[in-house]
């Protein structure tokens, strides 16, 4: 008698819902439903020209952060043709093509509105889901045997306070809500935050505005999506062998070295006039290609922190009245489960109470998962992807958690040690190392490669593997699903990253020992 499918429900149909799906699907065995609350997939990565609390947002003119081979799925290589760093209707195309599949699944314009235990969850661990069709208002309630919670975390925004805010006169918003700039023409911007959205709302709107000023509390470490030789940056940098450094080495020590050897030859950061007050690796660096020469043209003007509003304007710390007319928030986001039965995502002495990010300690069954709740130094997805490859060897009775107290101490390790490295905050506990979170994840289904034996087996796979871009197929090598093109993959993986530019393949365009020497020889020379 063949076993009885179980029923899961995927709340959220973005990018994390939908990696999720297809992870289900390919173990098998489960009867699958996804519940959306707008009218289309992708989340963040699907444009809306109406922002919407909940769902994620991006602008018009969003490109993804990191290229694609870095961030690809561990079995659907981009197509060579595709641009390294992706538009976001490019990044949507790829997952709708990766999850074509399991469209079926989702429901959509469907809300949910609470996650509760299940009479019998003690002897089942089954789950109560209630949701409501935004479209005729009418409410159902179902139960399920596991739940996976895809919402997402930026998606709320969090909105700081300043002394005599209520007093300006202009127009205060917050990058969640910007989808243009034309509003900004001939006036005064402030932009409040210097991480990724912050640029680039301080680069957009310093196209068209009189004056952009970025105000900023500690500065960022800023890195350019382009790299040495035309490169993308993280195809360079994302390799085991630099990022593994930080498992031996103090984080300051590395991020010394990274900012002395790599980004201050692109631009010292001891020109900016708020200079980073931490190390590289203590917080998150902000992506941008153009701040550089924004700032030589005076097209934007760093300043610190904002003291207080005025009527007409803003004071910043150390300095005069500045008079502006629009002022934007790139402040961050915060993060909410609305939905979910209280007391089951629980904080702790500032510790987001979270097994490996995803599983609550307490529960006694791992029948719910909170996927893709990560602030990962690296590309997002491929963490993404291994959480929804385990929660299905999981949901399917393959793998299972150690005991709470286990989860306890592994929580409590991560969370001391980001509190170290990246001080206190309401996200602390979830960051991550990308390629230590991958190996870590992968370790708990068998999919993590074994890099002793292929060491012996494979010298040349071993070498790239190390040496080369840490890219997601490395984890199709071994375990559930494996991939027989996953080797193919890694070894072809920069051939994808040179052809959109180039038509040719990375071997064809690479330097000779010798040019390579004499580049390495001026680098040495020239100031």
């Amino acid at each position: 008698m063949a076993p009885k499918r179980k029923k899961i429900a995927v709340i959220g149909a973005g990018i994390c819902g939908m990696i999720s799906l297809v992870s289900l699907e390919e173990e098998g065995g489960f009867d699958l439903v996804c519940f959306e609350k707008t009218d289309q997939p992708g989340g963040t990565w699907c444009y809306r020209e109406v922002p919407e609390e909940g769902v994620g947002s991006t602008m018009p003119t969003t490109i993804l952060n990191h290229s694609k081979e870095i961030g690809a799925m561990s079995n659907f290589p981009p197509k060579k043709e595709s641009n390294n760093f992706m538009k976001h209707r490019e990044i949507y195309e790829y997952f709708m093509d990766y999850s074509r599949g399991v469209l079926k699944c989702i429901q959509f314009n469907m809300e949910v509105l609470k996650v509760r235990r299940s009479d019998d969850y003690e002897k089942t661990g089954k789950w109560r889901v209630t949701v409501k069709n935004r479209l005729s208002g009418e409410t159902s309630t179902h139960v399920y045997d596991g739940v996976l919670v895809c919402i997402g975390h930026i998606n709320r925004p969090k909105m700081p306070s300043f002394p005599g805010q209520d007093l300006f006169q202009g127009r205060i918003m917050h990058t969640h809500s910007l989808k243009g700039v034309s509003f900004c023409k001939d006036k005064t911007v402030v932009v409040v935050g210097m991480g990724c959205s912050g640029l680039d709302a301080a680069v957009e709107t310093s196209n068209v505005a009189k004056q952009v000023y970025l105000s900023t509390r500690s500065g960022a470490h800023v890195i350019n999506r382009v790299g040495h030789r035309g490169l993308p940056t993280d195809t360079l940098v994302f390799r085991r062998y630099l990022c593994q450094l930080l498992d031996f080495l103090p984080y300051k020590v590395v991020g010394w070295f990274f900012e002395s050897t790599y980004l201050d030859l692109q631009f010292d950061q001891r020109m900016y006039a708020v200079k980073p007050n931490h190390s590289f690796f203590s917080k998150d660096p902000a992506l941008n290609d153009q701040f550089g020469s924004k700032l030589l043209s005076g097209s934007v003007i760093q300043k610190p922190n904002i003291q207080r509003f005025t009527k007409n304007g803003v004071i910043f710390e150390g300095d005069e009245v500045t008079e502006c007319d629009v002022v934007i928030m790139a402040t961050g986001y915060t993060w909410k489960f609305p939905f979910l039965e209280e007391g089951i995502v629980m904080k702790e002495e500032g510790r987001i109470n979270l097994y490996k990010c995803m599983f609550p300690p307490h529960l006694p069954h791992a029948t719910l998962a909170i996927m893709g709740f990560l602030l990962t130094f690296g590309p997002a997805f491929p963490s993404g992807e291994l959480q929804a490859r385990w929660v299905a060897q999981v949901l399917a009775g393959k793998c299972k958690l150690p005991s709470k107290e286990v989860m306890l101490k592994d929580i409590k390790r991560r969370h001391e040690n980001n509190v170290s490295r990246f001080g206190p905050s309401d996200k602390t506990t979830v960051r991550v190392d990308c390629i230590q979170y991958c190996d870590e994840i992968a370790s708990q289904f068998g999919a993590k490669p074994n890099l002793f034996k292929i060491l012996f087996t494979d010298p040349k796979l071993f070498l790239k593997i190390i040496f080369g871009p840490s890219v997601s197929y490395q984890y199709r090598l071994q375990g559930p699903h494996s991939w027989k093109g996953a080797r193919e993959a890694i070894m072809t993986s920069m051939d994808r990253v040179v052809w959109p530019m180039t038509k040719r393949k990375a071997a064809e365009v690479q330097d000779g020992f010798f040019r390579r020497l004499i580049h390495a020889l001026l680098r040495l020379i020239l100031p």
